[in-house]
């Protein structure tokens, strides 16, 4: 979990300042997953809790596809 941590943080360090502006807090997270997975790819750290399903670009879409 700390490699995640630390990933993430790198992950906002390296972003344009503006990056987030004018999304909602989900949006935010959304959009940090999806660069997650862009640069991380689908390790264990991507494994969904109580599953054996990974992470991905296609899970967020239906993640997305549910939250509108």
């Amino acid at each position: 979990m700390p490699n995640v941590k630390q990933r993430l943080l790198d992950i906002v360090d390296s972003v344009p300042k503006d990056y987030f502006d004018g999304l909602k807090p989900t949006e935010q997270v959304f959009k940090l997953m999806i660069e997650y997975i862009k640069r991380y790819g689908g390790d264990e750290t991507t494994i969904i809790p109580g599953t054996d399903k990974r992470l991905d670009i296609e899970t967020l879409k239906e993640m997305l596809k549910d939250e509108n």
